[in-house]
Parts: structure tokens; C-alpha cells; sequence
């Protein structure tokens, strides 16, 4: 039996689309999947990925095979998100796990959308059930989504009214081969990671962060698809800006987006630079990076104060230029002398 999870980052708008199609038929779900349903409704991740449930994770959209034996779905720890094209990417992966199976939209948040013959109209699971586990799989199996016994689903502590998906990895490491700055931020980073990896076989992929005031901590947002490199970057950059703009109390003033990872390469200090300013006027770029050299690789930030004097030196030659064709404007007699005096001036200041 096969599952999946992924943790959301941040929703991009999209208009909505023919895979937003929700699931209609009696269907009965698979142990392995009732138990990702249960995941999901906690706003908790694959036990692999993270250290579990967490309550600022909301859950955002499940999509589960029409066979309920494969199921893919996202969360979001943010105070909105947008569930827009992820519909669709839910759907194409949950569909790659389930050998042919169709796949379709289950639930939307707390919602059960997905219609049989009891629930003939979406169903919400309220959030005060959350302290009994047991009340939310008794609510799903008299809907009519699972017929086998909800007390022996593993994984939920029905004493204690939480949800543990750390049970089955009791002495498990993650070893997961991230890159180091990856490996320096909280488990919502690493797992983003995992899946911006190996979520799908996407042909253009970018991940972009954006500094926070909380040390060693960053906001980042990614986008893969199989659409073109200047696609997936403005869509990232997009989602970045956005939160920024959302909490801007969180970030340094001035703060910008950075592009980190084009595919799973690390981008270079050019990259870097020439990306954030197409996105950013140049004078802010320029600032960003001088108050905050160790975001490049090159932390003496060789490469930008090169630039900045190429950019002054050519500034000073182009003016000595000019001051060179006023004085033989002036010996040829074409300007007068206070005319001459008048134009050096303007062009000195």
C-alpha cells in the first residue's frame, strides 16, 4: 500500500482548473491511508520528514485514489494559503503512486468534500474535536470512508488525545543528505527539501529564501515545473515577496528574496546578484548584500564591490569625456565662454 506527504511552503494563485474534480463513489479507504488521513488532519507530516504534528499547520487539500490505497496531501503553517494549481500537483503525484488508480480531491482543510451515499454534502471535522483523535476516525467511519477497527489504527495515542506518528521510528536518525545551509534551519525547511528533490520529475525547479531577524532562520518558497527556468523563478520570488509583505516585522528592513538553488545546484554570487535584480532595483540589491555579506559564498563580497567601482570609474571617465568635448566646443567658438562655464558646471554637480 503506498503514501505520501508533503508540507507546504506557501500557495501561489492559480486559476483553477479540470483537476479540482471532486471524488464521487463509495469509497474505502486502506489502513495505510486512513492513517495519512489522520496525519493530515492534525497538520502533521511523514514521521520520516518532521518532528510531527504541529499546530500552526493547518490542513490545506488531500486528494486519495478512487481504490482509497494511495493518497497525497498538503498542509499549511502560514495564517492563509491558497490552494490554486497545488490541486492539480496533488492529484498527478498521488496518481503516480496509485498504478493507475484516478485520484481525486478528498478534502479541502477540515472538510470531507468527497460524496458517497452518507455524505452527500461536505462534512467539516471541527477543530475542538482535535483533543480526540478517536471522535475524528469515528466521524470518517460513519461516514462510511472506513470499515475496519479505528482503535487499532497505530500511531494514535487515544489516552493521551494526541496524535504520535513518531511511534514506528523510535531509534531512527535522518540521514538525509541535505546541503549545509539546508541543514542549518528547522525540519519545515528540511522536509520542503526533500520534496522540492524528489516530489516530482519536473524539468525546471527553483528555491529562494529571504532572511529573517531570528538568527540562523529564513523564509523560503520554491516552485517546480516543467514550463521554462524564468517561470519557476518569478513564481518563487512571487511567493517570497509575498509573506514579506504579509509580516514585514519578521525581516530586516529592506530584506529581499534570494535564489539559492537553481535545480539542486547552489547558485553563484552572480546568479545571486543578477537574478535579485530583476526583482529588485539595483541600489537595493546593492545594499542588501553590503549589510549582509555572509549570505553570498564570497563573503568579502568581492564580486559586488567590483561592480560598484567598474560602475563609478565609468561614471568619472564619462564625465571627463564631456568636459573634453565642452573645451573644444568652446576653442572651435561654438560656445561662448559663458556658456561654456554654465554647461561644466551642470554637468559637475
Amino acid at each position: 500500500m503506498k503514501k505520501i506527504f508533503l508540507v507546504l511552503l506557501f500557495g501561489l494563485i492559480f486559476s483553477g482548473n479540470a483537476y479540482a474534480k471532486v471524488g464521487k463513489g463509495e469509497l474505502k479507504l486502506s489502513q495505510s491511508t486512513m492513517e495519512n488521513l489522520m496525519l493530515y488532519m492534525y497538520g502533521a507530516s511523514n514521521p520520516k520528514y518532521s518532528d510531527g504534528a504541529n499546530k500552526k499547520n493547518k490542513p490545506m487539500l488531500m486528494v486519495i485514489s478512487v481504490d482509497g490505497k494511495s493518497s497525497y496531501y498538503y498542509y499549511c503553517p502560514y495564517d492563509t494559503c491558497v490552494t490554486g494549481n497545488f490541486v492539480y500537483k496533488a492529484i498527478k503525484r498521488c496518481e503516480k503512486l496509485s498504478n493507475g488508480s484516478p485520484c481525486y480531491l478528498f478534502a479541502t482543510k477540515r472538510r470531507i468534500k468527497w460524496k458517497n451515499s452518507i455524505n452527500t454534502k461536505s462534512t467539516s471535522i471541527k477543530k475542538k474535536l482535535l483533543k480526540d483523535p478517536y471522535q475524528i476516525a469515528k466521524i470518517i467511519q460513519d461516514l462510511g470512508f472506513y470499515d475496519d477497527d479505528i482503535s487499532e489504527l497505530p500511531g494514535i495515542d487515544y489516552n493521551t488525545a494526541k496524535l504520535d506518528n513518531t511511534a514506528k521510528i523510535t531509534g531512527k536518525k535522518d540521514n538525509y543528505d541535505y546541503p549545509s545551509l539546508i541543514a542549518k534551519q528547522r525540519s519545515v525547511h528540511k522536509s520542503n527539501w526533500k520534496d522540492y528533490v524528489e516530489g516530482g520529475d519536473e524539468n525546471y525547479k527553483a528555491f529562494v529564501m529571504a532572511i529573517t531577524k531570528t538568527k540562523n532562520d529564513m523564509t523560503f518558497g520554491w516552485e517546480a515545473d516543467d514550463t521554462s527556468w524564468n517561470d519557476v523563478i518569478k513564481k518563487s520570488f512571487d511567493g517570497c515577496n509575498k509573506y514579506i509583505k504579509q509580516k514585514p516585522k519578521n525581516y530586516p528592513k529592506d530584506s529581499i528574496c534570494i535564489l539559492y538553488y537553481k535545480g539542486t545546484k547552489p547558485t553563484t554570487d552572480k546568479e545571486k546578484i543578477e537574478t535579485a535584480q530583476k526583482y529588485y532595483s539595483k541600489e537595493k540589491v546593492e545594499k542588501f548584500f553590503k549589510k549582509y555579506p555572509d549570505v553570498l559564498n564570497d563573503r568579502d563580497n568581492s564580486l559586488l564591490k567590483k561592480s560598484i567601482i567598474t560602475k563609478k570609474t565609468t561614471s568619472s571617465d564619462d564625465i571627463v569625456s564631456k568636459l573634453k568635448d565642452l573645451k573644444e566646443l568652446l576653442d572651435t567658438g561654438v560656445l561662448s565662454k559663458e556658456e561654456f562655464e554654465k554647461a561644466k558646471k551642470k554637468l559637475l554637480n
